[in-house]
Protein backbone atom coordinates (compact mmCIF):
# COMPACT_ATOMS: atom_id res chain seq x y z
CA UNK A 1 0.00 0.00 0.00
CA UNK A 2 2.77 2.25 1.07
CA UNK A 3 4.72 1.48 -1.55
CA UNK A 4 1.58 2.05 -4.21
CA UNK A 5 1.23 5.48 -2.64
CA UNK A 6 4.88 6.50 -2.92
CA UNK A 7 5.53 5.39 -6.43
CA UNK A 8 2.39 6.98 -7.39
CA UNK A 9 3.24 10.36 -6.01
CA UNK A 10 7.20 10.46 -7.56
CA UNK A 11 5.93 9.08 -10.46
CA UNK A 12 2.87 12.08 -10.75
CA UNK A 13 5.11 14.71 -9.30
CA UNK A 14 8.34 13.96 -11.16
CA UNK A 15 10.29 14.44 -7.86
CA UNK A 16 14.03 14.33 -8.45
CA UNK A 17 15.83 14.25 -5.26
CA UNK A 18 19.18 15.10 -6.65
CA UNK A 19 20.55 18.61 -5.81
CA UNK A 20 20.59 21.29 -7.71
CA UNK A 21 22.46 24.49 -7.45
CA UNK A 22 22.89 26.10 -4.34
CA UNK A 23 25.84 27.92 -3.26
CA UNK A 24 27.26 27.49 0.25
CA UNK A 25 27.59 28.78 2.65
CA UNK A 26 24.10 29.34 3.58
CA UNK A 27 22.69 31.08 7.01
CA UNK A 28 19.42 30.22 8.54
CA UNK A 29 17.58 32.38 10.93
CA UNK A 30 16.00 30.80 14.11
CA UNK A 31 14.20 31.13 17.75
CA UNK A 32 17.81 30.47 19.54
CA UNK A 33 20.03 32.46 16.86
CA UNK A 34 21.94 32.09 13.48
CA UNK A 35 23.36 29.02 11.88
CA UNK A 36 26.28 29.24 9.17
CA UNK A 37 26.78 25.71 7.09
CA UNK A 38 29.91 26.46 5.34
CA UNK A 39 29.92 23.64 2.88
CA UNK A 40 27.16 20.97 1.86
CA UNK A 41 26.12 18.41 4.03
CA UNK A 42 26.85 14.65 3.83
CA UNK A 43 26.18 13.75 7.13
CA UNK A 44 22.92 14.77 8.86
CA UNK A 45 21.76 14.05 11.82
CA UNK A 46 17.91 14.78 13.25
CA UNK A 47 16.82 15.69 16.09
CA UNK A 48 12.82 16.31 17.44
CA UNK A 49 9.69 15.33 15.26
CA UNK A 50 9.64 15.33 11.16
CA UNK A 51 13.69 16.46 9.90
CA UNK A 52 14.63 12.49 9.23
CA UNK A 53 11.58 12.25 7.15
CA UNK A 54 12.32 15.67 4.89
CA UNK A 55 15.68 14.83 4.74
CA UNK A 56 15.08 11.68 3.06
CA UNK A 57 12.30 12.91 0.60
CA UNK A 58 15.52 14.96 -0.42
CA UNK A 59 17.12 12.17 -1.25
CA UNK A 60 19.92 12.65 1.52
CA UNK A 61 20.34 9.52 4.24
CA UNK A 62 20.39 10.14 7.40
CA UNK A 63 23.55 8.70 9.95
CA UNK A 64 21.65 9.19 12.92
CA UNK A 65 18.11 10.18 13.81
CA UNK A 66 15.23 9.92 17.02
CA UNK A 67 14.03 7.34 18.95
CA UNK A 68 10.10 7.44 18.52
CA UNK A 69 8.45 6.26 21.20
CA UNK A 70 4.94 7.01 20.53
CA UNK A 71 3.93 5.27 17.11
CA UNK A 72 7.65 3.88 16.24
CA UNK A 73 6.93 0.41 17.83
CA UNK A 74 9.83 -1.55 19.74
CA UNK A 75 12.14 -0.33 16.90
CA UNK A 76 11.76 3.71 17.59
CA UNK A 77 11.10 3.43 14.17
CA UNK A 78 7.49 5.18 12.10
CA UNK A 79 6.44 2.93 9.53
CA UNK A 80 6.56 5.63 6.74
CA UNK A 81 10.16 6.40 7.78
CA UNK A 82 11.19 2.86 7.27
CA UNK A 83 9.13 2.44 3.90
CA UNK A 84 10.58 5.32 2.39
CA UNK A 85 13.96 4.29 3.73
CA UNK A 86 14.11 0.16 2.05
CA UNK A 87 12.30 2.71 -1.30
CA UNK A 88 14.88 4.78 -1.53
CA UNK A 89 18.11 1.99 -1.26
CA UNK A 90 19.26 3.93 1.73
CA UNK A 91 20.98 2.78 5.09
CA UNK A 92 19.27 2.42 8.04
CA UNK A 93 20.13 5.18 9.93
CA UNK A 94 21.33 4.86 13.82
CA UNK A 95 18.82 5.22 16.14
CA UNK A 96 19.09 7.32 18.80
CA UNK A 97 18.78 6.62 22.94
CA UNK A 98 15.01 6.94 23.51
CA UNK A 99 15.81 10.13 26.03
CA UNK A 100 13.87 13.10 25.82
CA UNK A 101 17.34 15.28 25.73
CA UNK A 102 19.20 15.16 23.11
CA UNK A 103 21.86 12.34 23.63
CA UNK A 104 24.92 14.24 23.54
CA UNK A 105 27.66 12.03 23.58
CA UNK A 106 25.78 9.47 20.71
CA UNK A 107 25.42 12.77 18.31
CA UNK A 108 28.80 13.34 18.47
CA UNK A 109 30.00 9.92 17.86
CA UNK A 110 28.48 10.15 14.39
CA UNK A 111 30.10 12.89 13.55
CA UNK A 112 27.59 15.10 11.89
CA UNK A 113 28.33 17.88 9.89
CA UNK A 114 24.62 19.48 10.93
CA UNK A 115 21.88 18.47 13.08
CA UNK A 116 18.61 19.59 11.87
CA UNK A 117 16.17 20.40 14.52
CA UNK A 118 13.25 22.57 12.87
CA UNK A 119 10.62 20.74 15.13
CA UNK A 120 11.89 20.01 18.37
CA UNK A 121 12.37 21.83 22.01
CA UNK A 122 16.06 22.47 21.92
CA UNK A 123 16.86 24.68 25.21
CA UNK A 124 19.10 27.38 24.67
CA UNK A 125 21.94 25.55 26.56
CA UNK A 126 21.02 22.17 24.26
CA UNK A 127 21.71 24.29 21.31
CA UNK A 128 24.99 25.40 22.90
CA UNK A 129 26.39 21.72 23.04
CA UNK A 130 25.16 20.45 20.28
CA UNK A 131 26.61 23.67 18.44
CA UNK A 132 30.25 22.67 19.88
CA UNK A 133 29.50 19.34 17.81
CA UNK A 134 28.05 21.16 14.36
CA UNK A 135 26.05 23.42 13.24
CA UNK A 136 22.39 23.51 14.38
CA UNK A 137 19.00 24.55 12.75
CA UNK A 138 16.37 25.01 15.57
CA UNK A 139 12.89 26.14 15.34
CA UNK A 140 11.38 29.34 13.46
CA UNK A 141 9.82 30.35 16.53
CA UNK A 142 9.11 28.30 19.63
CA UNK A 143 9.36 24.75 20.33
CA UNK A 144 7.49 21.99 19.01
CA UNK A 145 6.06 24.92 16.88
CA UNK A 146 6.91 24.88 13.07
CA UNK A 147 4.15 23.47 10.28
CA UNK A 148 5.19 21.03 7.91
CA UNK A 149 6.04 23.53 4.96
CA UNK A 150 8.41 25.42 7.64
CA UNK A 151 10.39 22.20 8.51
CA UNK A 152 10.56 21.51 4.71
CA UNK A 153 11.60 25.06 3.91
CA UNK A 154 14.33 25.27 6.70
CA UNK A 155 15.75 21.50 5.72
CA UNK A 156 16.11 22.27 2.26
CA UNK A 157 18.06 25.28 2.85
CA UNK A 158 19.82 23.36 5.03
CA UNK A 159 20.92 20.53 2.75
CA UNK A 160 21.47 23.25 -0.50
CA UNK A 161 18.14 21.82 -1.85
CA UNK A 162 16.06 24.63 -1.62
CA UNK A 163 14.65 24.34 -5.24
CA UNK A 164 13.73 20.34 -4.12
CA UNK A 165 12.34 21.53 -1.36
CA UNK A 166 10.23 24.22 -2.65
CA UNK A 167 8.58 21.52 -4.97
CA UNK A 168 8.06 18.96 -2.57
CA UNK A 169 5.61 21.68 -0.64
CA UNK A 170 3.87 22.73 -3.82
CA UNK A 171 3.32 18.78 -4.79
CA UNK A 172 2.62 17.53 -1.45
CA UNK A 173 -0.31 20.74 -0.53
CA UNK A 174 -1.55 19.45 -4.21
CA UNK A 175 -1.66 15.93 -3.28
CA UNK A 176 -3.55 16.82 0.29
CA UNK A 177 -6.68 18.66 -1.97
CA UNK A 178 -7.03 16.43 -4.13
CA UNK A 179 -7.62 14.01 -1.87
CA UNK A 180 -10.32 15.81 0.21
CA UNK A 181 -11.83 17.25 -2.89
CA UNK A 182 -12.43 13.20 -3.52
CA UNK A 183 -15.86 14.12 -0.82
CA UNK A 184 -17.83 17.22 -1.46
CA UNK A 185 -19.36 17.55 1.54
CA UNK A 186 -15.56 18.00 3.44
CA UNK A 187 -14.46 21.79 1.92
CA UNK A 188 -16.04 24.51 3.81
CA UNK A 189 -17.05 22.46 6.77
CA UNK A 190 -16.65 24.48 10.20
CA UNK A 191 -14.12 21.59 12.50
CA UNK A 192 -13.20 21.82 15.78
CA UNK A 193 -10.59 19.93 16.78
CA UNK A 194 -10.46 17.80 19.69
CA UNK A 195 -8.00 16.27 22.23
CA UNK A 196 -9.86 14.51 25.09
CA UNK A 197 -7.44 14.86 28.20
CA UNK A 198 -9.10 12.17 30.48
CA UNK A 199 -9.69 14.16 33.23
CA UNK A 200 -13.11 14.97 32.68
CA UNK A 201 -12.02 17.75 30.06
CA UNK A 202 -11.49 18.01 26.26
CA UNK A 203 -9.03 20.56 24.67
CA UNK A 204 -10.21 22.60 21.58
CA UNK A 205 -7.21 23.70 19.20
CA UNK A 206 -7.21 26.74 17.49
CA UNK A 207 -6.51 28.27 13.65
CA UNK A 208 -2.56 28.45 14.33
CA UNK A 209 -2.27 25.35 15.95
CA UNK A 210 0.23 23.84 13.18
CA UNK A 211 -2.08 20.74 13.36
CA UNK A 212 -5.54 22.61 12.80
CA UNK A 213 -4.06 24.78 9.98
CA UNK A 214 -3.15 21.65 7.76
CA UNK A 215 -6.26 21.06 7.25
CA UNK A 216 -7.69 24.76 7.40
CA UNK A 217 -5.03 25.14 4.16
CA UNK A 218 -6.60 22.49 2.29
CA UNK A 219 -10.40 23.91 2.36
CA UNK A 220 -11.79 23.11 6.15
CA UNK A 221 -12.63 25.91 8.12
CA UNK A 222 -11.32 26.08 11.72
CA UNK A 223 -14.20 26.88 14.29
CA UNK A 224 -13.48 30.36 16.63
CA UNK A 225 -13.55 30.21 20.20
CA UNK A 226 -16.77 31.00 22.24
CA UNK A 227 -16.13 34.67 23.47
CA UNK A 228 -16.20 33.29 27.31
CA UNK A 229 -13.55 30.57 26.06
CA UNK A 230 -10.43 29.92 29.11
CA UNK A 231 -7.94 30.38 26.27
CA UNK A 232 -4.67 28.55 27.03
CA UNK A 233 -0.83 30.17 27.48
CA UNK A 234 -0.28 29.06 24.00
CA UNK A 235 -2.86 31.13 22.65
CA UNK A 236 -3.70 28.27 20.44
CA UNK A 237 -6.42 26.08 22.39
CA UNK A 238 -9.19 26.04 25.01
CA UNK A 239 -10.06 23.56 27.61
CA UNK A 240 -14.06 22.67 27.62
CA UNK A 241 -15.48 20.36 30.46
CA UNK A 242 -17.29 17.14 29.84
CA UNK A 243 -20.43 19.04 30.77
CA UNK A 244 -19.98 21.64 28.41
CA UNK A 245 -18.89 19.46 25.61
CA UNK A 246 -21.92 19.60 23.46
CA UNK A 247 -21.70 23.62 23.54
CA UNK A 248 -18.55 23.10 21.39
CA UNK A 249 -18.73 25.62 18.07
CA UNK A 250 -18.48 23.51 14.48
CA UNK A 251 -20.53 21.45 12.33
CA UNK A 252 -17.72 18.84 12.70
CA UNK A 253 -15.61 16.92 15.56
CA UNK A 254 -12.11 16.41 14.04
CA UNK A 255 -10.59 13.70 16.85
CA UNK A 256 -7.51 11.02 16.93
CA UNK A 257 -7.61 8.35 19.30
CA UNK A 258 -4.79 6.09 20.60
CA UNK A 259 -7.12 3.21 20.46
CA UNK A 260 -10.20 1.35 19.86
CA UNK A 261 -11.00 1.07 23.60
CA UNK A 262 -10.17 4.97 24.18
CA UNK A 263 -12.77 5.68 21.28
CA UNK A 264 -15.17 3.78 22.61
CA UNK A 265 -15.25 4.55 26.59
CA UNK A 266 -15.23 8.30 25.44
CA UNK A 267 -17.58 8.37 23.03
CA UNK A 268 -19.50 6.19 25.61
CA UNK A 269 -20.07 8.90 28.23
CA UNK A 270 -23.53 10.19 28.42
CA UNK A 271 -22.30 13.83 28.63
CA UNK A 272 -20.60 13.19 25.29
CA UNK A 273 -23.37 11.45 24.04
CA UNK A 274 -25.58 15.03 24.73
CA UNK A 275 -23.44 16.44 21.94
CA UNK A 276 -25.69 17.16 18.97
CA UNK A 277 -22.42 16.45 16.57
CA UNK A 278 -22.37 12.99 18.33
CA UNK A 279 -26.27 12.08 18.26
CA UNK A 280 -25.90 12.53 14.22
CA UNK A 281 -22.67 10.93 13.65
CA UNK A 282 -20.45 14.50 12.31
CA UNK A 283 -17.07 13.46 14.14
CA UNK A 284 -14.00 11.17 13.21
CA UNK A 285 -12.93 8.01 14.19
CA UNK A 286 -9.32 7.89 13.99
CA UNK A 287 -7.69 5.69 15.95
CA UNK A 288 -4.22 4.27 16.70
CA UNK A 289 -0.87 5.70 17.50
CA UNK A 290 0.61 5.89 14.03
CA UNK A 291 -2.05 7.71 12.46
CA UNK A 292 -2.39 9.95 14.97
CA UNK A 293 1.82 10.81 14.53
CA UNK A 294 1.31 10.93 10.78
CA UNK A 295 -1.27 13.54 10.51
CA UNK A 296 -1.83 15.27 13.95
CA UNK A 297 2.16 14.71 15.10
CA UNK A 298 5.28 14.33 13.33
CA UNK A 299 3.52 15.56 10.26
CA UNK A 300 5.83 15.73 7.11
CA UNK A 301 4.90 15.06 3.45
CA UNK A 302 5.77 11.00 3.84
CA UNK A 303 3.63 10.93 6.70
CA UNK A 304 0.69 12.68 4.77
CA UNK A 305 1.15 10.41 1.95
CA UNK A 306 0.70 7.25 4.03
CA UNK A 307 -1.82 8.35 6.87
CA UNK A 308 -4.00 11.18 4.40
CA UNK A 309 -6.15 9.46 2.11
CA UNK A 310 -7.73 7.42 5.06
CA UNK A 311 -8.13 10.73 7.07
CA UNK A 312 -9.70 12.35 4.35
CA UNK A 313 -12.10 9.46 3.81
CA UNK A 314 -13.44 10.01 7.18
CA UNK A 315 -13.69 13.25 7.46
CA UNK A 316 -15.32 13.36 4.46
CA UNK A 317 -17.62 10.64 6.02
CA UNK A 318 -18.39 13.04 9.20
CA UNK A 319 -18.67 16.22 6.89
CA UNK A 320 -21.65 14.00 4.99
CA UNK A 321 -23.31 13.20 8.41
CA UNK A 322 -22.87 16.87 9.46
CA UNK A 323 -24.60 18.31 6.43
CA UNK A 324 -27.44 15.29 6.65
CA UNK A 325 -30.56 16.52 7.09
Amino acid sequence: MFRQTLLAFVAATVFVAAAQAQSFPVTIEHALGSTTIEAQPERVVTWGWSAQDVTIDLGVAPVGMPFFAYGGGEDGILPWTEAAIAERGMDMPAILPNVTEPPIEAIAALAPDVILAPYSGLTPDEYALLSNIAPVVAYPEKPWFASWQQVVTMTGEALGRSAEAEKLVADTETFLKAELAKYPDAPGTVFANVVNRNDGQVSVRLEGDPRVQLFADIGLVPSEAPKDAAINDTGIAYAVSYENFDKIPGEMLLIFFNDQKSADDFFALDLIKLSPLVSKGAYTKLIGEELTMAVSGAVTPISLRWGFPQVAEEVGRAAMAAKAE
